[in-house]
């Protein structure tokens, strides 16, 4: 029988089928892979692991369990020395000796509750998101250290004289049951030498002007602390040399190091502003210590004027120093972008 529609032969079939996969398979888009969570993880464990290993951020100041027990001690020592020392009646040498240590330790004590109290405000300014001080700027080293992380001359001289003065006033508080005569304490302070106001007000009028030019190099920029930041300044105040000061190593650590930086320049060479005025502060230092042990019941002993001189004239000096290496000694800006 046949019907007015035909059936297409099957070689037909069979080519219009090939080209239609063939045009199925040119226009197919792929599926794009949802991400996977894993490589996600592992991708924000790599990045946390990159900031924490990043050698510019420091840790956050902690107070171990070491720095507690040294506190417990210390205090728990210098109020049960203070109580027994403080009843003695004799004004004999062993007297005297015990109540210059306990007064040592009394500051001792409290230096070490200071520094307990600094570490762990640091700790929770860092917690609530403020950048952590580098290692050594934390807790009670920041009073000798400068923004450089170098020991710091100027400051190391406020903290001697303080520390000096306020354990000589503790050891005649002491001594005040002791002595026969009047209160050396009370006598101390109605007496008061007017030459120990320069001996604590020199240090820190040096200090603040070393701070102050320091700071104010550069028209008031501070000092460049390294290539980046030279480039940086130099194009905005339009020079072609400015004023660096690089940061000490995060390596430099130790007691011996930060003494060394007290006589040293930032090219940690000797300079001899630096050296001169820790020498005439030693010495006057010294001659303090030595004076105020051999006669307590003098009070706070008097300083000859010679040395208050070279202290002051140092220390003049060294500020002087200071303020002519802010302007002069510049380093020309590197080359680069």
């Amino acid at each position: 029988m046949t019907t007015g529609t035909q059936n297409p032969p099957p070689d037909a079939l069979d080519a219009k089928g090939q080209v239609s996969k063939a045009v199925d398979a040119g226009t197919k888009t792929p599926a794009t892979r949802p991400p996977d969570q894993a490589d996600t993880a592992e991708t924000d464990t790599a990045e946390t692991d990159t900031a924490e290993s990043d050698p510019q951020q420091p840790a956050s100041p902690s107070v171990t369990g070491l720095w507690w027990l040294a506190a417990i001690v210390g205090v728990v020592s210098a109020a049960w020395l203070t109580v027994v020392v403080a009843r003695g009646i004799h004004f004999t040498t062993g007297q005297r000796a015990a109540a210059a240590g306990t007064a040592l330790l009394v500051v001792v004590a409290l230096a070490i509750v200071a520094q307990i109290i600094l570490m762990r405000y640091q700790a929770r300014l860092s917690a609530a998101g403020q950048s952590a001080l580098p290692p050594r700027r934390q807790g009670l080293k920041a009073a000798v250290m400068g923004h450089d992380n170098r020991a710091s001359t100027s400051k190391t001289q406020v903290v001697l004289w303080t520390a000096a003065v306020v354990w000589a006033l503790i050891d005649l508080l002491l001594l005040a049951r002791a002595h026969s005569g009047a209160n050396l304490f009370t006598t101390a302070m109605t007496n008061w030498r007017p030459e120990y106001l320069v001996l604590l007000g020199f240090p820190v009028v040096a200090a603040a002007t070393a701070k102050a030019a320091v700071g104010g190099a550069n028209s008031g920029h501070g000092p460049a602390t390294d290539d980046s930041s030279m480039r940086k300044m130099a194009k905005t105040l339009k020079v072609s040399r400015v004023y660096m000061r690089e940061p000490a190593e995060t390596d430099v650590t130790g007691f011996w190091a930060g003494v060394a930086e007290l006589f040293t320049g930032d090219d940690n060479s000797v300079d001899w502003g630096d050296l001169q005025y820790v020498v005439f502060t030693l010495v006057t230092l010294t001659y303090f210590v030595i004076q105020f042990l051999a006669q307590p019941a003098n009070g706070l002993p008097p300083v000859p004027a010679a040395l208050l001189t070279l202290t002051g004239v140092s220390a003049t000096g060294y500020a002087a120093n200071k303020i002519v290496s802010s302007k002069v000694n510049l380093t020309d800006v590197p080359d680069g972008q």
